[in-house]
């Protein structure tokens, strides 16, 4: 996996504050300075971002792990080391969509690790059958607003490409069906929350128009 170059965000939504009080416990004032940076949201669409070079270096235990542009990493659950791996080579935030109940039986706590490798860690869960209107605004703008490089981590990457048809969709105007393609072309079995995002979609859409 190359180096990535950072970028950063600034953000004001109850899932971005959690971020940066991480930020201010871990490093303090200066640290959230160098978190809140203007000008994640002015990112421009690249066709990188739908074309999945999959990682050398990071092996999920489950799915696999693949780059997407300089920016963007989809992982399934990664080991303990790659953490410390991955920010060796430039990762800034870690952004976690397991459940609480899916947490058990990794042998260590992901969020204390990270904060003991000083490491940026939101932890976002995502349910398929719970997730809404509410959820999906606030993964786009933790997602825009994350300090990149940012590493989408799940459990075996469906619930991860799922969202990232959410995000592309939502940001871009990206169709759901070209995300899928995608997906399925680099063994993808499923979009988890695809019917959400679907409508999700499609009613911002109308909203717009109206």
């Amino acid at each position: 996996m190359n180096k990535f170059n950072s970028k950063c965000f600034s953000g004001s939504s109850l899932a971005i504050t959690l971020a940066i009080a991480g930020a201010i416990a871990l490093g303090g004032c200066q640290a959230l300075q160098t978190c809140c940076r203007q000008g994640a949201g002015d990112e421009v669409f690249s066709e990188a971002l739908l074309n999945p070079v999959e990682s050398e270096d990071l092996v999920p235990l489950r799915g696999r792990c693949f780059e997407m542009g300089s920016n963007y990493i989809l992982s399934g659950q990664l080991p303990q080391p790659d953490f410390q791996f991955a920010k060796d080579r430039g990762v800034k935030t870690i952004i976690n969509v397991r459940m609480d109940r899916e947490m058990g039986g990794l042998g260590f706590e992901m969020k204390p690790h990270a904060d003991s490798i000083r490491m940026a860690f939101v932890h976002f869960p995502v349910g398929p059958e719970t997730f809404d209107d509410a959820q999906a605004d606030s993964f786009i703008e933790l997602l825009t607003d994350a300090e990149k490089p940012v590493l989408l981590n799940g459990s075996n990457g469906n619930r991860i490409w799922g969202l990232w048809s959410l995000y592309l969709g939502a940001r871009w105007g990206i169709p759901v069906d070209r995300t899928k393609e995608v997906a399925k072309a680099n063994g993808i079995k499923k979009l988890v929350i695809e019917e959400f995002v679907r409508d999700y979609l499609e009613r911002k859409k109308s909203g717009e128009k109206s």
